[in-house]
């Protein structure tokens, strides 16, 4: 199965660049993927890592980057990064398979899939927040039927370009976008393929996606580093404090299972794990769990 991921250079340097690398390693770790990178950028140390990991890199910008420079210009909008733009381009860039795999960067491959099972009319997806809530889709795992998502390219181009153009669009993303116009027309993917690390410890995960709290926020909570000053960090606090029995097990499964994979980044997560066990004292009791009936 081919597999895309897209990052641009600010990203590259930030904890999704490193999350990157994790995913790549655990991908090969299990076989059966092609990896392909799109990345937006100058050529750094961090794209010719990849090249060595046997990572295929395409330089890629979005077809519509000018009306976001525009509406930038405008001070109307401001894209959380360019390379989480850069899926909507695969149809376009695909030109061997009728289906691939997409995922964010923040993603790590527990077990292998038999993907010729997965054949979506346009995509498949799975839930946002909660797994009972299929109105609305997390755009982190994808499977993608190219040809049907080409034919349809030059109409999502126009929704795109119209909603950046929007005054005051600052929420307006790429996963907005694909619900808005894939709306009554994607099809279920199984929640074990792009697990949330909130949603409970399950073995049987394939793929699980650390949508929500990141590590080195985690790390910064546990340490007092993290503020609250923002409702986007009271949110993130929350979710974490709220599943950290779920988090304590997943880091140190994860801990356990990296050891033949990264050293270091295994005791990183068993580090994490124990620091959110001595944290627990602090987290209040019956805190609010409310993000998980969200779309």
């Amino acid at each position: 199965m081919r597999w895309y991921f897209g990052i641009d250079e600010a990203g590259s340097h930030t904890i999704t660049g490193q999350c990157a690398k994790l995913a790549v390693q655990t991908a090969a770790a299990l076989g059966g993927l092609e990896p392909v990178l799109l990345y937006y950028g100058r050529p750094t140390d961090f794209t010719a890592w990849m090249a060595r990991q046997g990572v295929h890199v395409i330089a890629t910008e979005p077809r519509f980057l000018a009306a976001i420079r525009a509406a930038e210009a405008a001070g109307t909008y401001r894209p959380h990064s360019i390379g989480h733009w850069l899926r909507l381009e695969i149809p376009l860039i695909e030109r061997d398979h009728e289906f691939v795999l997409y995922t964010d960067c923040d993603v790590m491959f527990l077990r292998g899939v038999d993907w010729r099972t997965i054949r979506p009319r346009n995509l498949a997806a799975a839930p946002e927040m909660s797994l009972r809530n299929w109105r609305y889709f997390n755009g982190g795992v994808l499977v993608l039927n190219v040809a049907a998502m080409r034919a349809s390219y030059e109409a999502l181009e126009a929704m795109v370009c119209a909603g950046i153009a929007r005054p005051l669009s600052y929420n307006y993303d790429d996963q907005v976008v694909l619900n808005e116009f894939y709306a009554g027309q994607w099809d279920r993917l199984d929640p074990l393929l792009n697990w949330k690390p909130y949603w409970g410890h399950d073995r049987r995960a394939a793929i699980l996606h650390f949508h929500g709290p990141k590590l080195d926020m985690i790390e910064a909570l546990t340490e007092g580093r993290w503020g609250r000053a923002s409702p986007h960090e009271v949110f993130l606090a929350n979710m974490l404090e709220a599943s950290a029995d779920a988090y304590i097990a997943w880091f140190n499964t994860l801990g356990d299972s990296l050891q033949s994979i990264d050293v270091s980044v295994a005791l990183r997560f068993h580090r994490v794990a124990s620091a959110l066990v001595r944290h627990r004292p602090n987290i209040p009791v019956g805190v609010d769990r409310s993000f998980m009936t969200q779309a």
